[in-house]
């Protein structure tokens, strides 16, 4: 934890810089304008998601993605040869306004459909930016605020009622998102009400023309209605909770730990589990180096944390099941009798909701950025990078807008229906986002027995009553799965809440009630004035004053003209108390309740580090730090193995860099495989060591493999293109050796769990990174509890592995030559919100690499 001093917030900032604590010190601004910007991005597919009932019919006669709308498809295929456009503010001079929605407004247009809007006041100028991007996103704008809001179901019909129901607890009254805007800062209010004016002009224009109208609505029989000022701050609260915070996913912990102690005794179990779910790995790949400073949310002494651990396993213990899952999860039945599923051959209306549901319900994350200093970069200026991880789709999740005037100056990527820019530049800076994953949500158990309803329950030595209130979800009928009608249907929500925040399950038995407890509760939309800062930012000092606004957790990274790189943990962190355990449920009744935030200045950040880069790829901040205690592909433990490894290693071992080695860098991140570093020096000790001759040549080609995958051969339209054997076989190699270790050792369900990497195939999952441990325990800086070795060498390990491997090459591809061994390259589905029922849908071949992808490298003016 960082050093703490009672002085001015400035004075400690300066202090822990100069301690080695916080990074170097701020440069001093350059006297003069003597640096410029160079900005390139890509946003595949393409700027628009707006298909015409026109343009849908001709493009599906054609089959040709470029013919469902101009600006729809024109980003794909450079994103995939790794081209960039040019990603700047326009030049406008000389040119006419492409839009002129008020006389105060002017709206000019790119080569690729990018909007620059330009107005003078507040209001003018995101009135300018609503219109333009309800214009070209509206159906995903509506998607986003019906999801926000918890009306889905009222466009898609009952199957989304449960959805609807879980928006509706874990977020905010009508009178309640009034009251957070109220709250808001003029400057922000202006904005919003603009913004909300734009989309609502549009829209109405809309409905006076039905060949304007997104061709999504004539398929669902529906029609875009107004928004309100309330709707774009359910969308912030949304994309919040999206993105920006993680946890109360404990119970899901409970019931793992349960059942190791069923399969193996309570202490093994108990011993078992802590190996799989560790908390601060020392040697865990980290953004800040241990040089710039240690940083803590683990209030637990480090003596006292397994006598911690012990009391929160028994009271785990004693908590039944059916709390992982209710109402408030999303697990609340669908209405019954209403969606028959014996329909041989879907309507395609059936299709679009149910496909439109699903990718609004799963979108995922998983973003890079990396930043390099002056002392690092090849012209003596900063760089940057950005390539936040939503997903392809038809349109994509990120829309891109430029703003000017009213001391705004922006350009950079932002979510349809929010009136920020979140990703971007400024006149002489630049930022970039990628999501934090620290733990900023809880799980309190509330103790429901003590009263006579189930609405009440202990806490602080009292009898409390929960807040509840009565919400209706409407929603549409769904004959034969079509959603047609008006929403004349609902179902009925009580929505209760404790001390803690919103109940999402109970127990069969009516004794116990799970709260989750949310860091930013009614503070999510505080960050929009600090967000609003950056693009008004003209230096570290106004944007490190604007970062200490923020309340969401998304790693945030800065560079400047002035030569400044900074990175930024930000947001509400629990000061949680120190007989809690970060992998287990709190008890609810007021022993264990959180004791206030962390500091800004206690949060992780680094300011100029001294190696001169800093990179970050979703991965754990720094050293000190306890997160991804949950165990899933994204709030898994931190470990040495982890995908930011990709960037750290090229940028650690490279000299001097430029702007188009960060592009090349992008394009070897996204295929490099970040197990074959570990796993190639085993392999070459056990080659070395003796091996059975007839596997030999698998461990000579893994021992050889430039660990890529994506092979460059590959035709990006084939989709019968095959991958090298080395990657093929060390993707079995892998899967074979985590089985072989571990499959019969845990339950199904957490094998699977902590097997798991998303969308990061060539990424190490929590399993992964405890078998390499257990066969080079020095990876790590945690000793392991358990021997899982049986008394075999590490080199016994990897042959048995192997020969595992080469059995079921044999048996899958029918030859025992390695140079047979040649998968199919896995593709990535780049479909429309709809599934392809209006808009395009295809694949590509699968690289791990941003969805918006911008880079920024500053350069001197020529003379």
């Amino acid at each position: 934890m960082r050093l703490q001093f009672t002085l001015v917030p400035g004075m400690v900032l300066l202090l822990l810089q100069l301690a080695g604590c916080g990074g170097g010190a701020e440069r001093a601004p350059l006297a003069d304008d003597s640096v410029q910007m160079r900005v390139e991005n890509l946003l595949p597919p393409g700027q628009s998601g707006h298909f015409s009932v026109d343009a849908q019919a001709v493009g599906s006669a054609t089959g040709d993605p470029a013919d469902f709308g101009e600006h729809v498809d024109d980003q794909r295929l450079m994103y995939w040869s790794s081209q960039y456009k040019f990603g700047g503010f326009q030049d406008v001079s000389g040119r006419e306004p492409d839009l002129q929605p008020r006389p105060e407004v002017a709206i000019f247009l790119d080569e690729f459909g990018v909007p620059a809007v330009y107005a003078e006041t507040v209001e003018d100028l995101w009135y300018g930016a609503g219109y333009i991007i309800a214009q070209q996103r509206l159906f995903l704008l509506d998607g986003v605020r019906r999801q926000a809001r918890g009306t889905l179901a009222e466009l898609t019909g009952p199957e989304t009622v449960p959805q609807d129901i879980q928006t509706r607890i874990l977020t905010y009254s009508e009178e309640e998102y009034q009251a957070m805007f109220d709250g808001l800062s003029q400057i922000a209010q202006q904005a919003v009400n603009g913004y909300v004016a734009g989309v609502n002009q549009w829209i109405a224009e809309v409905l006076q023309d039905p060949q304007m109208l997104p061709a999504e609505y004539a398929v669902l029989s529906s029609v875009p209605e107004p928004i309100s000022a309330t709707d774009v701050l359910a969308a912030g609260v949304l994309m919040t909770r999206f993105v920006a915070a993680e946890g109360g996913n404990e119970m899901e912990n409970v019931i793992a730990l349960k059942q190791l102690q069923e399969m193996h005794g309570q202490d093994k179990g108990r011993e078992i589990f802590q190996d799989l779910f560790w908390v601060d790995d020392r040697r865990a790949a980290v953004t800040i180096p241990a040089s710039e400073g240690l940083f803590s949310n683990i209030t637990t002494a480090p003596g006292a944390r397994e006598a911690v651990f012990k009391a929160q396993a028994d009271f785990a213990q004693l908590l039944p099941d059916e709390l992982l899952e209710g109402p408030g999860t999303g697990a609340a039945p669908a209405p019954l009798g209403v969606v028959p599923k014996n329909r041989a051959v879907p309507d395609p209306a059936a299709q679009a909701a149910a496909y439109f549901s699903e990718f609004l319900g799963h979108l995922h994350g998983g973003s890079y950025m990396a930043v390099v200093g002056p002392e690092k970069s090849a012209n003596g200026l900063p760089l940057l990078i950005n390539g936040p991880q939503l997903g392809y789709s038809y349109p994509s999740l990120l829309v891109e807008l430029e703003v000017h005037g009213a001391g705004f100056h922006a350009r950079g990527a932002t979510v349809p229906g929010l009136p920020v820019i979140g990703i971007g530049v400024g006149k002489r800076l630049a930022w970039g986002l990628t999501t934090g994953y620290s733990k900023t949500i809880d799980s309190f158990i509330e103790d429901t027995s003590v009263g006579e309803s189930p609405r009440q329950y202990a806490h602080g030595g009292e009898i409390k009553e929960m807040d509840c209130r009565d919400e209706s979800v409407a929603y549409r009928a769904a004959p034969q799965g079509v959603p047609a009608g008006p929403a004349i249907f609902s179902e009925s929500v009580e929505v209760c809440r404790t001390v803690h925040g919103p109940v999402v399950a109970r127990s069969d038995d009516g004794q116990w009630a799970r709260s989750l407890q949310y860091a930013m509760w009614m503070r999510e939309v505080e960050t929009i004035e600090g967000v609003i800062d950056w693009q008004r930012a003209q230096n570290f000092a106004q944007f490190n004053a604007a970062m200490a606004k923020v309340t969401w957790n998304e790693n945030t990274m800065y560079a400047d003209a002035d030569g400044n790189v900074a990175y930024f943990h930000p947001g509400l962190h629990p000061r949680r108390h120190p007989q809690t355990d970060l992998r287990l449920p709190m008890r609810g009744t007021g022993e264990q309740d959180h004791q206030g935030f962390l500091r800004f200045e206690e949060t992780p950040q680094a300011v100029n580090p001294q190696q001169g880069y800093l990179v970050n790829w979703n991965n754990k901040p720094a050293h000190g730090w306890g997160d991804g205690v949950g165990g899933n592909a994204i709030t898994r433990p931190a470990a040495p193995v982890q995908r930011v490894l990709n960037w750290e290693r090229q940028l650690a071992g490279s000299g001097k860099l430029s702007f188009e080695d960060l592009i090349e860098m992008d394009r070897q991140a996204g295929r490099l495989d970040v197990r074959a570093a570990a796993w190639k020096p085993l392999i070459q000790t056990a080659l070395e060591s003796g091996m059975a001759e007839e596997i030999r040549p698998l461990a000579q080609l893994l021992v050889d493999w430039d660990e890529l995958h994506y092979n460059p051969a590959i035709d990006i339209e084939d989709e019968s293109a095959r991958d090298r054997p080395a990657e093929t076989i060390f993707d079995v190699f892998v899967d074979v050796m985590r089985a072989l270790m571990f499959q019969e050792l845990l339950p199904p369900a957490l094998f699977e769990r902590l097997s798991a990497t998303g969308n990061h195939e060539y990424d190490a999952s929590p399993l992964d990174n405890l078998v390499l441990k257990v066969l080079d325990p020095s990876i790590s800086a945690i000793a392991l509890r358990q021997d899982y070795s049986q008394g075999l060498p590490a080199s016994g390990w990897i042959t048995m592995g192997l020969l595992m491997t080469q059995m079921q090459l044999m048996a899958e591809y029918g030859s025992e030559d390695p140079a047979d061994y040649t998968r199919v390259h896995h593709r990535d589905e780049v479909c429309s919100l709809t599934g392809g029922i209006v808009g395009p849908c295809l694949s590509m071949p699968h690289q791990d690499r941003g969805s918006w992808n911008e880079i920024i490298g500053f350069e001197r003016k020529q003379p």
